[in-house]
């Protein structure tokens, strides 16, 4: 967006700068719900869908995100506030173990997420690669390296494993004091 046509119709860059980034997010819902088989896409596809119709948005005014996104874009917007909405979304979707969504549905995941993809778009402001290629390496590795913890299945193995284990006392932890009062022998009734 050139300097002058933007001030030209905004008074103040407070009118603006929220408008213009929450269209981003607003493109990407209206990308991915316009996509066909969208619904099928695993978690890491998603998130490497928000990722990259949110950096190919921004991309449309990249001289115009370089100048404005340390500004309070980055602290205080509403913008902050629906990007962790949309990685909220992504991280209770179905896709996801239903023991990790403990932990993915946690506030301070989403604001670690969030912060990430601040840091993201930071990267992509200042690449200087053709076609912002380290940018894409970066999502790429990133979105990968998230996909695995977050539908990482040993957690609900896991779980699973030890409630099976105490409930056939399969490794004689009722014998142990504390654990045999918290679980204590089940009877064999054998039908007389």
């Amino acid at each position: 967006m050139d300097d002058a046509l933007y001030h030209t119709y905004f008074d103040y860059a407070d009118q603006i700068l929220p408008t213009f980034y929450d269209l981003a997010v607003d493109q990407y819902r209206l990308l991915s719900s316009a996509t066909d088989g969208y619904e099928d896409f695993t978690f890491e596809e998603r998130l490497a869908s928000f990722y990259y119709i949110l950096l190919d948005t921004l991309g449309e005014h990249r001289a115009f995100v370089q100048d404005t996104f340390d500004s309070r874009i980055r602290y205080d917007s509403s913008f902050r506030g629906n990007v962790r909405t949309a990685l909220r979304e992504l991280l209770s979707d179905d896709r996801i173990p239903q023991s990790n969504r403990l932990v993915t549905g946690l506030w301070p995941v989403h604001e670690v997420l969030t912060e990430v993809t601040f840091a993201i778009i930071r990267h992509w402001i200042s690449d200087q690669t053709n076609n912002q290629a380290a940018t894409t390496a970066l999502v790429d590795k990133l979105v990968a390296f998230i996909a695995e913890l977050v539908t990482f299945r040993g957690v609900s193995r896991g779980v699973d494993l030890a409630w099976h284990i105490v409930q056939n006392d399969a490794l004689g932890l009722r014998r142990l004091p504390l654990l045999g009062r918290l679980f204590p022998k089940r009877e064999n009734r054998s039908s007389e």
